[in-house]
């Protein structure tokens, strides 16, 4: 988009009807897409508020100071529920069994889809789905352009019958000004169609035709159920819940520890123009308390009120914590939450198992979305059609490197012990994966090993060369 796309809590009321060239049956489901986006746009914008610690305080009109209620506060454990998932999700390229990708993998680091896929995942877990699309590139472009959008920009209508989207809509540009869209994209079977205002607020469609025989558009959905074919969002009911919880807790904290640092106390039987040129909280401060006696000389009594605890509202974040973690599968010890006794590496990896469990869960359903990109991805650059590739491109399956991000020396260990049972594992290309090594480190190894063996054999042969010399001498 030229403009950056910023939500608000109005929905922008906008629907191109009978846009100028858009055949009927397009348009029909032009309209049913602009009232899916439209219906989901204010609980979209609203998990991203969460995400992006935006969300204010909900109070409960009990315990905090009307002063304090517009404070500001910000809580990054929904966050933490997205991230800390979406980095353990690492996509490394396509394999096929033959090691030809019909220029793949070449014309994903074109588009630095590295950083897309990063960024597609996390709008994956905020909103439940995620959508990537792909187009033939113009002059100056990738052969092919892959481009993604979250929720917010996007939309798309399910096929029950055939698993698959039955067609979708990206929003491309909005107007800096007035907020609202100005192109439009509408993915279908056979065509990508462009649809701009122009300066007399009317739309224009755009055939720009294909022959893949599907909508060049893919969704990345989070835990896909049959209801919910596009998904669950990271950021849960539940989620919104504890997080409300937890920054009013804090909040609670607040005001309670100024009580804390300044107990109240009191005189009684003084003479309350000794105060009247200081403020209370001058007397309080004051380093010297000077008080006399009054007229019937007896003292004035001096007393403290008890200070409140903080220890009930450090106990009810601890278990908001708990309530938090269990939820979404992270460490409590990443929500900032301290133990007395330091944990185990076994207690460690426990407490990460829920987490890692999901993250395959989560490489398992973007894999099938990442195999049908890659496929049209193959077939455009090739300028064909998926049915018409190669058998070897079709069996091309997503890499992804180890959720678990083992450390070097773990790795290294198990892969010795595997290498150790199957001495031919060592040949193999795997072995180098599992190892953490890059796709770039990879090649760049394989190609040392090349130029060894080649110097090596050259020495064997004028080794040889030179034996052969003395022999006939």
């Amino acid at each position: 988009m030229n403009a950056e796309w910023t939500s608000t809590d109005k929905m922008i009321d906008f629907s191109p009807k009978n846009v100028q060239g858009l055949a009927p049956e397009d348009q029909t489901d032009f309209d049913e897409l602009v009232e899916v986006w439209r219906v989901k746009l204010m609980r979209n914008c609203l998990r991203k508020k969460y995400y992006s610690q935006k969300n204010t305080l909900k109070d409960l009109g009990i315990a905090i100071p009307p002063v304090l209620k517009k404070m500001e506060y910000a809580l990054g454990w929904p966050a933490k529920a997205v991230d800390m998932l979406s980095v353990r999700s690492r996509f490394d390229g396509f394999v096929t069994p033959g090691d030809v990708d019909h220029g793949v993998n070449d014309i994903l680091k074109e588009n630095n889809f590295s950083v897309l896929y990063r960024q597609a995942t996390t709008s994956e877990l905020i909103h439940s789905c995620s959508f990537i699309t792909v187009s033939k590139g113009g002059a100056g472009d990738p052969a092919v352009v892959i481009s993604a959008y979250d929720a917010e920009t996007a939309a798309a209508l399910w096929d029950n019958r055939r698993k698959k989207i039955r067609c979708g809509m990206t929003i491309v540009d909005v107007d800096p000004k007035s907020r609202e869209p100005t192109q439009i994209n509408l993915y279908t079977n056979t065509a990508i169609i462009e649809m701009k205002k122009n300066r007399a607020d009317i739309w224009e469609a755009k055939y720009k035709n294909h022959k893949q025989g599907r909508p060049l558009m893919e969704p990345m959905v989070y835990r896909p159920s049959l209801d919910r074919p596009f998904g669950k969002s990271r950021v849960s009911r539940a989620v919104m819940s504890i997080a409300d919880s937890a920054i009013r807790t804090a909040v609670r904290t607040e005001v309670s520890s100024e009580f804390f640092t300044s107990p109240q106390k009191y005189i009684m039987g003084a003479d309350p123009g000794l105060f009247a040129k200081n403020s209370k909280w001058e007397a309080y401060i004051g380093n010297i308390l000077a008080v006399s006696k009054d007229e019937d000389g007896d003292k004035p009594d001096f007393g403290q009120l008890p200070q409140a605890s903080m220890q009930p509202h450090m106990d009810y974040m601890r278990t908001l914590a708990a309530q938090f973690a269990g939820e979404t599968g992270i460490p409590i010890s990443s929500l900032g939450v301290i133990h007395d006794n330091p944990a185990s590496a076994e207690a460690i990896y426990a407490a990460k198992e829920d987490l890692i469990i999901e993250a395959e869960g989560l490489n398992e359903t973007n894999g099938t979305a990442l195999r049908n990109i890659g496929l049209l991805v193959a077939a455009i650059s090739g300028n064909t059609t998926i049915d018409a590739l190669p058998d070897d491109v079709k069996k091309m399956q997503p890499r992804f490197r180890n959720p678990a991000i083992p450390s070097v020396v773990s790795q290294s260990d198990a892969i010795i012990k595997q290498v150790s049972a199957i001495p031919w594992l060592a040949e193999s290309q795997v072995a180098l994966e599992e190892l953490g090594y890059t796709e770039s480190q990879i090649t760049r190894l394989l190609s040392d090993k090349r130029k060894y063996q080649s110097q090596k054999a050259l020495e064997a042969l004028i080794a040889g060369g030179i034996g052969d010399n003395d022999a006939e001498q």
